[in-house]
């Protein structure tokens, strides 16, 4: 399956993804480029926006990496972007640095566009350096306003930690976040009202635009609390009763046929293959099968499908841990190592029931301990 969110490079050995929404921006300013005497312009403000965006999370990925926190992509979206970071870890002051990294190295390209503004003569390059300086301020101030996924949400939370636990100040990050989005809808509807000489169809783009916006966020900081819930409640969860064997692992000697064999005999879907110190699953089960008795190293039909890399974590690591791994690699299954041996794998819709039981047991055991007092 074709991503719908392409990776277009590396910078200093950052994976830079592009979201499906500035791909379709992008698009856009190609087709306006093809038709309109005006192409060539937006198509220029749009490159300009795409670099602005990079370098803000450049600052939040360099950030990370000074502070020796690994960085596994940045995901591009045209109101900012996401740097996919391994958080699981990181202190809140150092996380208040890397969310305050963005937003400061943005402001800062403002005002500095600003300033040349001042002393540029009219025409389109001042036009150019006068969309940088609002961009830039733009983009600087609204990653600061307090709500997730934004850069203000996790600087209010990591404040808030100095004095609350996690979970505590991720709740109260939330109800900022919240109290923005609401903030967000009624002041666009104010602004489209109150807008004078404007179109209809302006306006309803605006509140549409903005909208979807508040969506964002609020689906954001929704997204965040039940992490943070689960991260929580499965503090003291360790792997043991996590890890499955439901799998089957071929070598290099099975055959076609036999791995056939060995999927229908232990009932599962998931086919491993252990290959040069890495674990990799099969992506596709329509595989070649006219010659069955071939190797599944000999038929390049069938080899080409175990193409996904599935990441390992130690037998001695907590659930929250298995967690954030997953997050960040997109992958719902991982490689359990124990002395550098495979003794079983985490599996996500898996651990998605047991976390859901578990989470109700300790709701049911935590309403009861309050009736009793």
């Amino acid at each position: 399956m074709v991503s719908l969110s392409p990776n277009i490079g590396r910078i200093a050995g950052i994976q830079i993804q592009l979201h499906w929404t500035f791909v379709a921006l992008i698009l856009l300013a190609f087709f306006l480029l093809a038709t309109s005497t005006q192409g060539l312009f937006f198509f220029s403000l749009i490159v300009l926006l795409f670099v602005c965006v990079l370098i803000h999370e450049l600052a939040h990925s360099i950030t990370s990496q000074r502070n020796g926190i690994k960085v596994k992509k940045i995901v591009l979206l045209p109101i900012g972007g996401a740097s996919i970071i391994d958080l699981d870890r990181v202190k809140p002051n150092i996380e208040f640095r890397i969310a305050m990294a963005g937003p400061m190295t943005s402001i800062v390209l403002g005002l500095g566009f600003g300033l040349l503004v001042i002393y540029l003569p009219g025409g389109l390059i001042k036009e150019a350096v006068q969309f940088l300086f609002e961009i830039n301020i733009l983009l600087g101030v609204f990653n600061l306003l307090p709500g997730f996924p934004l850069d203000g949400g996790r600087v209010l939370r990591s404040y808030l930690q100095k004095k609350r636990n996690f979970l505590k100040s991720t709740q109260l990050t939330v109800k900022a976040s919240n109290a923005t989005v609401i903030a967000i809808i009624i002041g666009t509807i104010a602004y489209a009202l109150l807008l004078p000489n404007a179109t209809f169809l302006y306006r309803e783009f605006i509140v549409f635009w903005d909208i979807i916006i508040a969506l964002f966020l609020y689906d954001g900081a929704k997204a965040e609390l039940q992490n943070a819930y689960i991260k929580d409640y499965t503090s003291g969860m360790g792997l043991k009763s996590l890890i499955t064997t439901n799998y089957i692992l071929i070598d290099k000697n099975t055959t076609i046929q036999e791995m056939y064999g060995m999927i229908l005999k232990k009932g599962t879907h998931i086919v491993l293959q252990e290959r040069n110190g890495k674990i990799l699953a099969l992506a596709n089960m329509s595989l070649n099968k006219s010659n069955p008795e071939e190797k599944v190293t000999e038929n390049k039909e069938t080899e080409k499908n175990f193409s996904i890399d599935v990441p390992k974590i130690s037998y001695s690591e907590r659930l929250s841990r298995a967690l954030e791994i997953m997050r960040n690699e997109e992958r719902n299954i991982l490689a359990v190592m124990k002395n550098g041996k495979m003794i079983g794998i985490l599996y996500g819709p898996h651990i998605e029931s047991i976390i859901s039981m578990y989470m109700s047991h300790m709701k049911i055991a935590k309403d009861n301990k309050s009736n009793k007092n």
